[in-house]
């Protein structure tokens, strides 16, 4: 390597040294960080995962999602994950799933995508990036947020669907990359859940 390379790739890692020690907070501000996790479950009760998440003193929150799913489910790919409110009572409690009924009734009890009045899917409270599972059922991710503290995602269910989430993008409309839905259902969907299909999984929100 030359000596102007040899530079480069120094300042670089010179540079990535420096961006790290600005945002690991120091061992006393760690200490005074919300914590709270949930243990993913499928409708037959078999633990799959993990989802915690840590406040940090700037209000963001991060969120570690590692999961290990059986090889028959899900399928391999990206998989919608929200926070879901858990806030009715008339719908049951907790995560609650009767494995011999359709998977469309699984985990009905969690409720609708933790949400502020008038957001829609791609922009509510609760979305989480889409979970990337490996054909071996493995899948972890790190990510961040300032939409959400810890103690908004207390007692709160994390949801892994069994589809892809498409982040409410549905270009509607006659432009060439647009199109118009085949029903309205197909937007509603969207609008409601990323049209990300049943719940696969889900796990109640502790401190």
């Amino acid at each position: 390597m030359s000596r102007t390379g040899l530079i480069a790739v120094t300042g670089a890692l010179a540079l990535t040294a420096a961006a790290a020690v600005l945002v690991v907070p120091s061992t006393a501000a760690a200490g005074h960080r919300e914590r709270a996790s949930a243990t993913l479950r499928l409708a037959d009760g078999r633990a799959v995962g993990t989802v915690s998440f840590r406040g940090d003193p700037w209000t963001v929150t991060e969120v570690r999602v590692s999961v290990r799913m059986p090889r028959q489910a899900p399928a391999p790919g990206f998989h919608g994950l929200h926070v879901h409110a858990n806030d009715d009572p008339a719908n049951g409690q907790g995560c609650t799933a009767d494995p011999s009924a359709p998977p469309s009734t699984w985990f009905v009890s969690a409720d609708g995508h933790l949400a502020e009045a008038g957001q829609e899917h791609g922009s509510h409270t609760g979305d989480l990036p889409p979970l990337l599972v490996t054909g071996a059922g493995r899948a972890y991710s790190v990510a961040i947020t300032d939409r959400i503290a810890v103690r908004d995602v207390v007692g709160g269910a994390v949801v892994l669907h069994a589809r892809a989430d498409n982040l409410g993008n549905v270009p509607v409309g006659p432009g060439p990359q647009q199109y118009v839905p085949r029903s309205p259902m197909a937007t509603s969907l969207t609008e409601r859940t990323g049209n990300a299909g049943d719940r696969l999984a889900c796990g109640v929100v502790q401190r």
